[in-house]
């Protein structure tokens, strides 16, 4: 599965560029409203001694808006705009044959960015010649913005899919947000729901 794998993305998702539309998303019952569009490329594949590690960098506009009590968007509340590289590691581990790994941000001119020191967990590949898919769990918790200039520990799990559409690359990312007890880390989930991200090539 590993060299499979290797070859999909080196022939169909390293090199592109991928888009990502407006995202429009509602956090604390609607208090905040955020918008969040990209242009995505991954590169720097790399084989290692068990499996192989790239890079995607993200070239992101996003705003969190302050909503008033009409459903209006006021004032920004935060500006998380700015240029982000995500180093993605996968190996085969040799007592179950399967790929684990994880993706951490390496470096990020966004400001006040909440991704410093934070690390996803790479788990349940699957890859059948067409499409690769795993999921994310993000380990401990990170910051998520609850308006007024504070924050509270959050974390994010996601479903990750690349794939072609037309012999177009399609990268989508579901997330999943929750809740974290800073204390336990026990988590729950949130209320604040975030939709899709489907980045394509055009």
């Amino acid at each position: 599965m590993k060299d499979g794998i290797i070859l999909f993305l080196k022939e169909n998702i390293i090199g592109r560029n991928l888009f990502t539309e407006d995202v429009v998303y509602k956090l604390e019952n609607g208090k905040l409203e955020g918008v969040y569009s990209d242009r995505m490329i991954f590169s720097d594949l790399m084989q290692t001694g068990n499996g192989f590690k790239f890079n995607m960098t993200t070239i992101t506009h996003e705003l969190i808006y302050n909503v008033d009590n009409k459903d209006n968007r006021t004032t920004v509340a935060k500006d998380y705009t700015g240029t982000s590289v995500f180093c993605y590691e996968l190996a085969m581990r040799k007592s179950t044959g399967q790929l684990t790994g994880y993706m951490r941000c390496i470096s990020t001119t966004v400001k006040n960015q909440t991704m410093e020191a934070v690390v996803c967990g790479i788990f349940d590949v699957n890859f059948d010649g067409k499409e690769l898919k795993w999921q994310e769990n993000q380990l401990l918790y990170r910051d998520s913005p609850i308006g007024d200039g504070n924050y509270k520990p959050a974390a994010f799990d996601a479903k990750v899919r690349f794939h072609l559409d037309k012999g177009k690359a399609v990268f989508e990312y579901l997330p999943t947000l929750w809740d974290v007890n800073p204390d336990t880390l026990v988590k729950s989930l949130s209320k604040d729901d975030y939709p899709v991200y489907i980045s394509k090539e055009r």
